[in-house]
């Protein structure tokens, strides 16, 4: 097992048990987490996001809740690790904007821990970007169809050339 692998059985459940985590307490304690969405509601409605009734932010958090334990249990465990980590940096963005609302808040104090927990999610996003690309050492599936058709080609140029040095030449 290479340095790289080992890196990547720490780091992914590392970066999944958060979600998990918040996923879970989505679940089970969805007013909570409905009550933070609505403190940043009237801002978001500002920037074009259509009005969201209290039941819809709760139905909104159990959703998000679900997604956050399967894509984070999907990546802590490998099962998908690309596309776990896609789903997970997806559905980051909202999640920070929700939990560190800077623009809200008032008082030095509450800005910067707002701030700094906008900066840990962008972190924590940014990780997730990495994961969603990593592909382990191995080539991505554009690059192998190029090579494989490269590959045929030189193939079919070495048949053409070694047919054209032992067949008989048709003279008239």
């Amino acid at each position: 097992m290479g340095g790289m692998d080992l890196l990547r059985i720490v780091a992914r459940p590392a970066l999944a048990a958060p979600f998990i985590v918040d996923g879970i307490d989505a679940l089970a304690r969805p007013k909570r987490h409905a009550e933070k969405f609505e403190k940043v509601q009237p801002v978001l409605e500002k920037a074009g996001l259509p009005p969201v009734l209290h039941s819809d932010a709760e139905l909104l958090t159990r959703i998000s809740g679900v997604v956050s334990v399967v894509a984070g249990l999907g990546l802590a465990t490998g099962r998908a690790p690309r596309t776990c980590a896609a789903v997970l940096a997806t559905l980051n963005i909202p999640l920070t904007l929700v939990n560190n609302p800077v623009w809200a808040v008032k008082g030095q104090d509450a800005r910067k821990q707002a701030m700094s927990g906008l900066m840990r999610s962008a972190a924590i996003g940014a990780g997730l970007a990495l994961s969603a690309a990593d592909r382990e050492g191995r080539p991505s599936l554009a690059w192998r169809r190029e090579n494989r058709r490269q590959v045929q080609a030189a193939i079919a140029a070495a048949e053409a050339q070694v047919r054209a040095q032992y067949e008989p030449t048709q003279s008239a």
